[in-house]
């Protein structure tokens, strides 16, 4: 019967307003992990972007210097 007095009542309602509060902490709480995590994600990936192009292009490269190197050698070859 306490419950359904306006002292119960008000109390019950400050319970839930409590609950609602702490919820909302909560989710904030797990928002601010969460750009943090996709920060981390975004840089990971980023650097691992870098380093693709980086590696292709080094790839690229040394296609180049082998491709003018048999070159070189088949005009050695060549002119015997």
């Amino acid at each position: 019967m306490e419950e359904d007095s306006f002292p119960g009542q008000f109390k019950k309602l400050e319970d839930r307003i409590e609950a609602l509060i702490q919820t909302c902490s909560d989710f904030q709480q797990t928002k601010s992990e969460l750009k943090a995590k996709i920060h981390d994600l975004e840089g990971a990936l980023k650097a691992k972007a870098d380093a693709e192009q980086e590696y292709v292009e080094e790839k690229s490269m040394v296609r180049s210097k082998i491709d003018d190197l048999l070159s070189r050698l088949d005009q050695v070859v060549g002119s015997k």
